[in-house]
């Protein structure tokens, strides 16, 4: 029997989702994998949508597994949960066909970065936001957005390390919005590269203080070399926001925001 699962965490204390080896026990997945098998009383070891890294949050990650046990629904989530850290919760619980695939039958992905443009504001914003206290120009950062979106070759913005196979990445939606001192740049794409979406940020908000015009962006990509890209944005402001798959599967995401 295959399940999949949503979702959320808060990834400051965490190494990413994935196990970087056996010994590895602070990661999103290895308190995962451990709550999951301590309900199922067999060993687990979950599949999810995408690898997010060191630092980096999740409103609604995907994973699945194979069991051969059979629970109530609200028993793997109520029993899996109070097996869990308090910044990592199962949201949701999906009973899918053995062809389901968390990662290869994802249509798309979104994420959200959240910019706090007003270092006086609320501490409690502080730990999800990148704070940046220069003015912002919300229309330059519109305007560079257009220059991203398509399929095209994303090798300036990708971090060393990266193991992907090809740069190429099919960028299908970008947004930017404010609410008071919020901006929120909200970006889909088929799958992202490694650091992908961070090193853009940076980039786009080196536009809105400028350093670079918007049309720079276009020149960025097609340098294809990582050291014309902006610095990269911090991780604890980056939100695995929801990963689209088939209609079949019924995966449904929340939508409620975070910090507004």
């Amino acid at each position: 029997m295959r399940l999949a699962l949503s979702i959320e965490y808060i990834g400051s204390k965490y190494y990413g989702w994935q196990k970087q080896n056996t010994n590895s026990t602070n990661t999103i997945q290895f308190y995962v994998d451990a709550a999951l098998t301590k309900i199922a009383n067999h060993e687990i070891k979950t599949v999810c949508s995408g690898r997010t890294d060191t630092g980096v949050n999740a409103l609604n990650q995907v994973v699945h597994f194979d069991t051969t046990s059979r629970r109530l629904d609200k028993n793997w989530i109520d029993g899996v949960n109070s097996n869990l850290p308090n910044d990592i919760r199962i949201k949701n619980i999906y009973h899918v066909d053995t062809e389901f695939h968390a990662r290869f039958q994802a249509l798309s992905r979104t994420y959200h970065y959240y910019i706090n443009n007003n270092a006086d504001s609320t501490i409690f914003n502080n730990s999800y936001t990148w704070i940046i206290k220069d003015k912002l120009s919300i229309t330059k950062m519109k305007s560079s957005l257009k220059y991203l979106n398509g399929l095209q070759d994303f090798t300036s913005f990708r971090s060393s390390g990266c193991q992907a196979n090809t740069p190429l990445r099919h960028i299908i939606n970008t947004s930017i919005k404010k609410n008071k001192n919020i901006i929120i740049f909200s970006i889909t794409a088929n799958a992202f590269l490694y650091h992908m979406v961070r090193n853009i940020i940076g980039t786009i908000v080196d536009v809105g203080t400028n350093k670079i015009t918007p049309s720079d962006l276009r020149n960025i990509i097609n340098k294809k070399d990582r050291k014309y890209c902006s610095k990269m944005a911090p991780a604890n402001g980056l939100f695995l926001w929801k990963v689209s798959y088939p209609r079949k599967y019924k995966i449904n995401y929340n939508s409620e925001s975070i910090l507004l």
